[in-house]
């Protein structure tokens, strides 16, 4: 194969991979709706999707690997850094796609990072309302000891 397929090849990916990312942040920003109005079913739904997304693009990385390791052993290189941009056709889309894709992944975390954030509190929240509970049980326990309100037993009754 030569270098210019390798790079519309890896180009393809990329674009490929830019449409799964902008499909992962719309679910992203999905999840942080159903977190604000604690829809736990719609969360795990969105969970789900993304996931399938997110393998998807796992499989896009695998195939991209391996063409860039097939073009840097055709151009003998040991980086992409090293391509002459500019030279062969595609050099400059595949950086322009590269950094496509990194600000969709930056702008992922970010979003992704407020929902984890989110949950966090969310989670602290249901841990004190389980403590209070459990506190409650414990003291009302007490209080009603089996046995209480019963005749006692010592003292025997006419028949």
């Amino acid at each position: 194969m030569e270098p210019q397929e390798y790079l519309s090849n890896l180009n393809d990916i990329l674009v490929k991979k830019q449409a799964l990312l902008r499909e992962i942040l719309d679910f992203t920003r999905l999840q942080k709706e159903a977190l604000s109005k604690d829809d736990f079913d719609k969360l795990e739904i969105l969970i789900a999707k993304k996931q399938a997304r997110m393998d998807a693009a796992d499989k896009l990385d695998r195939q991209f690997i391996k063409l860039v390791e097939g073009l840097k052993e055709k151009m003998g290189i040991k980086s992409l850094d090293e391509l002459p941009f500019g030279r062969i056709p595609g050099t400059a889309e595949l950086k322009g796609n590269t950094a496509g894709v990194l600000d969709l992944l930056r702008e992922i975390k970010t979003v992704d990072d407020e929902n984890i954030a989110c949950m966090k509190k969310k989670t602290a929240v249901v841990k004190d309302r389980i403590k209070q509970s459990s506190s409650f049980r414990k003291v009302s326990a007490a209080y009603s000891q089996p046995g209480q309100g019963l005749a006692n037993p010592y003292f025997d009754e006419k028949k």
